[in-house]
């Protein structure tokens, strides 16, 4: 893998960009997410464009079912998520933190979520693949708006069992 990717040694998570512009995700990539998953037990993406400025920005996430992503939401992006391997529950939430809706995708399945809308995504198997696509730049820390009510999440982890069950998805 060398030869096609390199890897972003800034990233919060174990991240790499490929080297040139033009290129065909396949199977062997997919196989090199799995393959460092089961190495290294941690979330791991492959970025599809070519630097965190891009306007423009195209992921393949491995994400695992242990961890908990926090719900947010972005002031001026959507994204859109199309399932490859595994299944996802996609959360969307009212301001107050009650749920809106709760969807199931599942590999070839695709989900948009809204602009200026708290969601969150849940793995329902052992890990997930997805393509996710959104309008870049990264911004970093103004790049996600976390609510008040999701602290919960952060503070007590029993929480977070409360918040599956009461989804009934597990």
């Amino acid at each position: 893998m060398k030869n096609y990717l390199i890897e972003d040694k800034k990233a919060k998570n174990k991240s790499f960009f490929f080297k040139k512009e033009n290129f065909i995700f396949n199977n062997k990539f997919l196989n090199f997410l799995e393959k460092n998953y089961f190495k290294y037990k941690k979330d791991i993406r492959i970025c599809m464009h070519k630097n965190s400025a891009a306007k423009h920005h195209d992921m393949i996430l491995l994400q695992q079912k242990k961890n908990f992503y926090l719900p947010h939401k972005h002031l001026r992006k959507g994204e859109t998520y199309h399932i490859l391997k595994g299944k996802m529950a996609c959360v969307i939430f009212y301001d107050n933190g009650k749920i809106k809706s709760k969807d199931i995708i599942s590999k070839n399945n695709i989900f948009r979520t809204p602009i200026n809308v708290y969601h969150t995504m849940l793995p329902l198997t052992k890990y997930v693949i997805y393509h996710e696509s959104k309008v870049g730049p990264f911004l970093k820390k103004n790049d996600s708006v976390f609510p008040s009510w999701s602290k919960k999440f952060k503070k007590d982890k029993k929480e977070i069992v409360k918040f599956k069950q009461i989804l009934n998805l597990f």
